[in-house]
């Protein structure tokens, strides 16, 4: 009777998708983990990060090298499945944990060099307290060059779990760097840093100054870039192709994340929808919706040094529709179409701020550079402060009066401070980034906006609203985003029929599949012939309506 208890308390437990406690969605599949609920005695297993950080040397280095924003040294680490511990359940699951401590972070980021899950695994990380969770990651985390990266546990320590049935196959977990923030974070029972840390001259999104920019808003997200042995905070945004299909494009600054490695890159993260519900600073920090990984499309700028300084990358994950996002529109007139707009970011890692501009951009230099790459902008107070740009604002869009993306931010004077609150700012011309960088696709925009060489001068912005059903426990479609053969997998036996049907975004029917009888097991749709894009499957059993998005690379 007790085993059979505890089997179904560890059952329950990988099922239960809300917690009193801080919960991060990063493309994981919710749940906790099986220590929590049984009587597992505490992880007595604590791995100490005993490399010395002082925090003086790196102000040092910061203030000679203000952006991007550096919040984190990574420290290099060797901790895997051998360094853990391992303990079985009288229910058969194989539970492992690990606990690290890095003395004195405000906050840690653990990157592995080597992540491949199994299906049927879980990987959890959660602080000592156990009110701040991560997870559960598994298979759908996986990446070809077996790298990922968690989102920030706050305070100086943490535990990772894996739990897996006893008959699956090991996992390969190990640890090459261990993130040690030092600012820009919110820090464990600490005075808030990063989280309503940016000035106090900053305006929230959701004031009336961001009314009439909601869309815009949806687009930005907050990046945590690694770069080598740093950790940093930069914004960037999402835009639109001249297909207009959601092929996940984000644009930031060259100088943001230049002299990345492709493996760096697969562990970036990109946090949408970080921003207070009203125009007061919320009193607890909002709930963080994120994705990892991504791949460089092009750049160029060489950081503003010889051009516009803009880097384009490609999400490595179909974005979830519950994140409700939106590709800008663009435009690459070289005149300035308006007098006043917008610039949305995440100023010092905190939640996005808008700042107003009400003057004509002006063609201006960056620092150095003699081409005439950028629009220099000066801010406007407005009736709820005096929005500026600061550290972690790095790439953040540039937006007209219609909303369209005009430029990226390199940098600037501008900071809450009274002396500096008029004081210009510079964003690489959107026009520039299109083709004046290079002549090649990887220096220039225009490929990959405008792959079907168009020639369009503007574009207006773009989101999917088609209602998409939840996932359901006996169905599921994999991978996504997929290149050749779509797996359809049914756990439950369908007694009448199962039809599925997919559909391009324009409405025209692409594919038709009726099953009659029972269907339990996988089956594939080969999806070769599709152009690159986003398609809508539609499933029906009768019964039960099924209706999810993928991306076809």
């Amino acid at each position: 009777m007790k085993s059979r208890l505890n089997a179904i308390l560890c059952m329950i437990a990988m099922v239960i998708i809300s917690l009193p406690a801080t919960l991060s969605a990063q493309l994981s599949t919710g749940g906790v983990p099986c220590s929590f609920s049984l009587s597992i005695a505490p992880d007595t297993n604590i791995y100490r990060a005993d490399e010395p950080v002082s925090v003086d040397k790196l102000t040092v280095e910061d203030n000679q090298s203000p952006v991007p924003y550096r919040f984190a040294v990574n420290l290099p680490v060797n901790l895997g499945i051998e360094q853990g511990q391992w303990q079985r359940t009288a229910g058969g699951t194989k539970v492992w944990r690990l606990s690290i401590k890095s003395p004195g972070a405000l906050g840690l980021i653990l990157y592995f060099d080597r992540y491949h899950v199994p299906e049927g695994g879980k990987v959890f990380v959660y602080n000592p307290k156990r009110t701040q969770l991560l997870g559960a990651f598994t298979s759908i985390n996986n990446n070809n060059l077996s790298t990922f990266a968690t989102g920030l546990i706050y305070g100086d320590a943490l535990t990772i779990e894996y739990n897996a049935p006893e008959d699956l196959s090991m996992p390969e977990l190990h640890i090459s760097e261990l993130g040690h923030a030092y600012r820009g974070v919110s820090g464990d029972d600490r005075t808030p840093a990063g989280f309503g840390s940016s000035g106090p001259c900053e305006v929230n999104v959701n004031c009336t100054e961001g009314t009439n920019w909601q869309k815009e808003i949806r687009s930005v997200a907050r990046i945590m870039v690694k770069r080598g042995s740093s950790s940093l905070w930069c914004t960037g945004s999402l835009v639109n192709n001249t297909r207009n299909d959601g092929k996940p494009y984000l644009i930031t600054a060259d100088h943001c994340g230049k002299s990345a490695t492709a493996t760096d890159l697969s562990q970036w993260v990109f946090a949408f929808n970080y921003q207070g519900s009203g125009c007061k600073d919320p009193a607890n920090e909002p709930p963080l919706k994120s994705i990892s990984g991504a791949t460089l499309i092009a750049h160029g700028g060489d950081a503003g040094n010889t051009g516009s300084d803009f880097f384009l990358v490609l999400l490595s994950s179909a974005i979830p529709a519950s994140y409700n996002v939106y590709f800008n529109g663009w435009t690459r007139e070289t005149t300035p179409a308006s007098a006043s707009g917008t610039s949305i970011h995440h100023p010092q890692g905190d939640i996005k701020k808008i700042s107003t501009y009400t003057s004509l951009l002006t063609p201006s230099h960056w620092v150095g550079n003699p081409a005439l790459s950028h629009w220099r902008v000066t801010w406007t107070g407005t009736p709820n402060g005096h929005g500026t740009t600061e550290g972690g604002s790095s790439g953040s869009p540039l937006f007209d009066s219609q909303g369209r993306l005009v430029g990226t931010l390199t940098g600037g004077d501008s900071s809450c401070d009274s002396m500096s609150l008029n004081l210009p700012d510079y964003y690489g011309m959107f026009s520039y980034h299109w083709d004046q960088n290079g002549t090649d696709s990887a220096s220039v925009l225009k490929y990959w906006l405008d792959p079907n060489n168009t020639d369009v001068m503007t574009l207006n912005g773009w989101a999917l609203s088609v209602p998409e059903t939840a996932q359901n426990d006996w169905l599921t479609l994999f991978p996504n985003p997929v290149m050749d053969k779509l797996n359809i997998g049914v756990s439950l036996s369908c007694t009448k029929f199962l039809q599925v049907t997919i559909h391009d975004l324009f409405g025209n029917k692409r594919y038709e599949m009726r099953w009659n009888g029972t269907m339990t097991q996988n089956r594939q749709v080969d999806l070769s012939g599709f152009a690159a894009g986003m398609y809508l499957v539609t499933i029906d059993d009768g019964d039960r309506f099924f209706v999810r998005k993928i991306i076809k690379q």
